[in-house]
């Protein structure tokens, strides 16, 4: 194993890891008050914990990192990345669509979420790597936002890496359609891919 140098000590260079990497985002998370901020954390955490559950992934299995508005989940490789498109997310979007239907225009919650996979470092602080990088950047890219603005009724929007897309999604296994996903172009800082949107 190769040494670096970090402020002048010699440490062990870091092994990669490959793991799933779900990012969840709540859309307009900023423009609300504090209570309801706080509010809206409480079910996020509690919607994403019953989604793992209703598929059989233990939450300990897990690495979450907060983000304030929203968090990263990192799923150990050994989970199907069949079961978090066709239990996990769909489990998720359930527990938010039920939410809603009881809690009024203004506590309404609405989530952007991506899946991509790949190689993860891990330091003290987190988890970083150039495909953590880009499963913010699908998140965060403008189509997600667009797709929420164009269809009030979506509660939840999904986007995939093209990775994701290739490997999984376009050879239809179990409930999984690829015929509900539509290309886009996520343009965003360091990245310019091509990513598959679809309303969950």
């Amino acid at each position: 194993m190769h040494a670096t140098t970090l402020f002048g000590k010699r440490t062990r260079a870091a092994v990669p890891q490959h793991r799933s990497i779900l990012v969840i985002d709540v859309s307009g998370f900023g423009r609300l008050d504090n209570s309801r901020q706080l509010n809206l954390r409480a079910v996020l955490g509690a919607s994403v914990r019953a989604a793992f559950r209703a598929a059989g992934v233990a939450w300990f299995r897990l690495a979450v990192e907060d983000r304030g508005d929203g968090m990263i989940v990192l799923v150990p490789a050994r989970v199907s990345k069949l079961d978090l498109l066709g239990r996990v997310i769909p489990a998720l979007a359930a527990a938010v669509r039920a939410y809603n239907a009881t809690a009024g225009t203004a506590a309404r919650i609405r989530l952007r979420v991506s899946l991509h996979a790949g190689e993860v470092l891990r330091d003290a602080a987190g988890w970083v790597g150039a495909d953590v990088n880009l499963a913010c950047r699908l998140v965060n890219g403008e189509p997600a936002y667009q797709w929420l603005r164009a269809d009030d009724e979506a509660d939840v929007v999904l986007v995939v890496s093209d990775l994701i897309y290739q490997g999984v999604v376009r050879h239809g296994y179990r409930q999984v359609d690829p015929d509900r996903f539509t290309p886009v172009r996520v343009l965003a800082k360091e990245v310019d891919v091509t990513a598959w949107l679809r309303t969950a």
